[in-house]
Formats: structure tokens, C-alpha cells, sequence
């Protein structure tokens, strides 16, 4: 295990501790008493989005990592083809699964095999938009879910899925825009 994810192991539970023991409405009073007007959500599960909506922004068909030689879509279908095992083991999250070690091409391969073959468990892919600057840039980004996201490419080059469920922190017209309730969204940096 390297240092960073050590250290991560060794201070979380503290956080968590500490912000258990925080009472939710004191900084929802804070930030009432200063003049903020909003109205908190009491539960989010995430968003269903269009994978097409997506691609206008995300538009390669590869992926590569830890170095490894790029991932294209006819790879994964050449990967099926030879029957490559499907990866279970998670694989990135930063807090609950830290990289650790580098893995294979063909691991990350199987990876997004396994998403095609469970299309049910593409779901929350963390969605945020690009900053730069103090500014937000219409660009969506995907923060975590990338072989996820590999998968959902694939099943829909295939015609066989068409939306996808995300967790989206970024602004409204984007996210509305890729759920295909707009059919369009302010281009410039808020």
C-alpha cells in the first residue's frame, strides 16, 4: 500500500467520526443566518442521463491506464470475442478503492467486460463539470467510472443501452441538457 493510501486509511475514520458528531442543521443555520436561500435536498440518488448527450463531450473511443496502450472500442469486442475473463475487483475510487499497484491492459479489458456483462451495475459514475480559472466551463468531466462509462460506450455502439445513471455535481444547464430535458445550454464560464 503506498503512503497516500496509508495515510487516507489512518485519518478517515476521524473524519468520519467528526462529521457524525456534527449536527447537520448548525451549517444549515450558518449558512440561512448569512442569506443563503436554497433548499437542501433531503436524499440524492443520482441522475439518468444520455450516453449520446455525453459523448458530444466525451467523444474518444479509448482509454487507457496506468500507461498501458490505449483501449478502443473493436479491442473490447475482439476481448469478447476471445472470451477474456470479466474483472469483478473495483478498481480507482479514490476513498473506498486506492490504486495501488498498476494493472494489465488486459486487466482493465476485463474490467469493462464485466460491466458489459452486468449492465445493471453501470450506475454512479461521478459526473462534475471542468473548472479553470474560478470559473465553471460547460464541459462535463468524468471525476470517477471510467471503465463504467468504457462499458456504457460499448453497449451503446451495440444499440443496446441508450442512458445511464450518474452522480452529477456540476451546473443545472448541463445536467438538464444531458438528460435531454433542454436542447440546449449557456456556453459560457459561470
Amino acid at each position: 500500500m503506498n503512503e497516500v493510501a496509508k495515510k487516507m486509511r489512518d485519518v478517515l475514520p476521524q473524519l468520519i467520526e467528526e462529521l457524525n458528531a456534527t449536527p447537520n442543521n448548525d451549517f444549515y443555520n450558518e449558512l440561512v443566518s448569512e442569506g443563503v436561500e436554497f433548499e437542501p435536498l433531503k436524499e440524492y440518488n443520482g441522475d439518468i442521463i444520455q450516453i449520446d448527450r455525453l459523448i458530444e463531450f466525451l467523444p474518444t473511443e479509448y482509454w487507457s491506464w496506468d500507461g498501458t496502450k490505449k483501449i478502443y472500442l473493436d479491442d473490447i469486442s475482439a476481448a469478447i470475442q476471445k472470451a477474456l475473463p470479466e474483472i469483478s475487483s473495483p478498481y480507482g475510487d479514490t476513498w473506498k478503492y486506492p490504486v495501488t499497484e498498476h494493472k494489465s491492459r488486459e486487466w482493465h479489458i476485463g474490467r469493462i467486460i464485466y460491466f458489459i456483462n452486468h449492465p445493471d451495475e453501470i450506475k454512479d459514475i461521478e459526473i462534475d463539470n471542468e473548472c479553470n480559472g474560478g470559473y465553471i466551463l460547460p464541459r462535463p468531466i468524468i471525476v470517477d467510472g471510467w471503465h463504467r462509462y468504457a462499458a456504457a460506450r460499448w453497449l451503446y455502439s451495440q444499440g443496446k443501452l441508450i442512458k445511464i445513471h450518474c452522480k452529477y455535481g456540476g451546473r443545472i444547464d448541463i445536467l438538464e441538457y444531458l438528460q435531454g430535458k433542454t436542447n440546449s445550454f449557456n456556453y459560457e464560464s459561470v
